[in-house]
């Protein structure tokens, strides 16, 4: 299948060690996004390779030389997903731009919601567990769940009072919205997703939470006291130059 010059959608996918769950992702993905009204083919999906260890690049490799529509980009080495992202939505070409996790802990199903929010007029969709109608399938261990928390409550207090979900991975732009965004994000770590809803915020964007599908997923590649601590200062980087004025 020809890869179209201008898509409709841009999936973008920010791989770091994912080997064991790649196949399986693409093998519900590309069919899910094949069989969708309103995108039906017309699709690509921005693969970032955030320098990977195992046999990720190699299994991105495949895919891409079997379906023209998947594109491949890799970091020379690990950065964090903040930068995976960045770097697979300013190259992302679709009139929508939604990016998920690898392993799919959001299901592909809730990809309609958020494409019909854009259509309606939002500029940006982002899914939102703790609202009503979500369903959380398996939960984080309790010590992450209360430090996820903690980290929302943090964010709402310091940076946007309305927003009750921050860090889940699967969010939704329009194109130009997306480049607007990204553009002036700065963050690697685990904070990006709240610098993003900042920005989104500082520039008027139109913003909608949606409630999601989200089952936990064991991921042994998170540092849990790096990534408490390097939150806490991103929260603090994010202050100060929304302070200065730098997001608008």
């Amino acid at each position: 299948m020809p890869l179209p010059e201008s898509p409709g959608l841009s999936v973008v996918l920010p791989v770091y060690n994912e080997a064991l769950v790649l196949e399986r992702t693409f093998g519900e993905l590309l069919p899910f996004f094949d069989r969708l009204e309103g995108v039906a083919g017309d699709f690509e999906v921005v693969c970032v390779d955030d320098g990977s260890r195992d046999g990720s690049a190699e299994i991105l490799a495949r895919a891409a030389a079997a379906d023209p529509r998947v594109r491949v980009s890799s970091l020379p080495c690990n950065r964090g997903k903040g930068a995976a992202v960045r770097e697979g939505v300013m190259r992302a070409r679709g009139a929508f731009v939604l990016f998920m996790d690898a392993d799919l802990s959001t299901p592909l199903s809730e990809s309609r919601a958020f494409l019909a929010a854009l259509a309606a007029g939002s500029d940006v969709a982002i899914g939102n567990r703790r609202a009503p109608g979500s369903d959380i399938r398996r939960h984080q261990p309790w010590i992450r769940q209360s430090l996820g928390k903690g980290f929302t409550l943090l964010s709402r207090l310091l940076l946007v009072p309305g927003v009750h979900d921050f860090t889940c991975g699967f969010k939704a732009f329009r194109a130009e919205a997306a480049r607007d965004i990204f553009r002036r994000s700065t963050l690697d770590g685990w904070a990006f997703d709240a610098e993003l809803v900042v920005i989104a915020a500082d520039q008027g964007k139109r913003l909608v939470e949606l409630p999601v599908t989200w089952r936990h997923e064991d991921d042994t590649k998170v540092r849990l006291g790096a990534a408490v601590l390097g939150s806490l200062r991103d929260l603090c980087v994010i202050r100060l130059r929304r302070l200065r004025g730098l997001y608008r």
